[in-house]
């Protein structure tokens, strides 16, 4: 685990995407723990630093893709946490909305789709989750992507690739449903006041 400031951490063990983590008031918060085999790794990892994975009591998901959000049914089912995650996603992962017909989504669909446990709350507007953590949506690399603010660390998940100076890069652009949400999104989170920027796919970067 690496401190981020402000009881944010960056989990060391996570698998194919960053998984992160806030120790908030009530309890502990994992914020896209991806992967199934995440569950386990993350689970030593907290126990080498003193914590009981039995003590998670939100998941926040930044969108549906199995490398964020693929171990969440398997967490809120062993420690009864609660899941959070962007209505259109959901909408998606329950059969009640068809996905993004794009090529990089259809071959995303082979892996399957991620479960959600009855205990999810869906996100549609900007507002507080838990312990004072902003949703803020983000759309257009998936239709319910979601971005989290605690204090001064934002977790964007794939909104936005990060440069080591703490700059926000556009990802592939076959990878987005819609690019010209995507774009207005990375607008969007540069006027959020994040100082630590926790991306999906890059390391953590602090502005100066």
């Amino acid at each position: 685990m690496k401190s981020l400031g402000d009881n944010a951490f960056h989990l060391a063990t996570a698998i194919a995407a960053n998984a992160y983590l806030v120790e908030g008031r009530r309890g502990l918060i994992l914020i896209d723990p991806g992967l199934a085999p995440n569950v386990n790794r993350i689970a030593r990892e907290l126990v080498h630093h003193g914590l009981s994975p039995f003590h998670v009591t939100d998941i926040l998901l930044t969108h549906y893709d199995p490398d964020h959000a693929g171990s969440a049914d398997t967490w809120a089912h062993r420690t009864g946490a609660r899941v959070w995650i962007g209505a259109a996603d959901a909408a998606i992962l329950r059969g009640e909305a068809k996905p993004p017909r794009t090529p990089f989504r259809r071959t995303m669909a082979l892996a399957g789709r991620p479960k959600l446990p009855h205990n999810t709350t869906l996100i549609e507007d900007d507002t507080e989750v838990v312990d004072g953590i902003r949703a803020v949506p983000t759309p257009g690399h998936t239709p319910g992507h979601v971005a989290f603010v605690h204090r001064g660390v934002g977790f964007i998940g794939d909104a936005a690739r990060v440069s080591p100076e703490a700059t926000l890069h556009p990802g592939p652009e076959f990878l987005d449903t819609d690019p010209v949400q995507a774009a207005a999104s990375r607008a969007l989170l540069q006027t959020l006041g994040i100082v630590t920027i926790c991306a999906g796919h890059s390391a953590p970067a602090m502005r100066i």
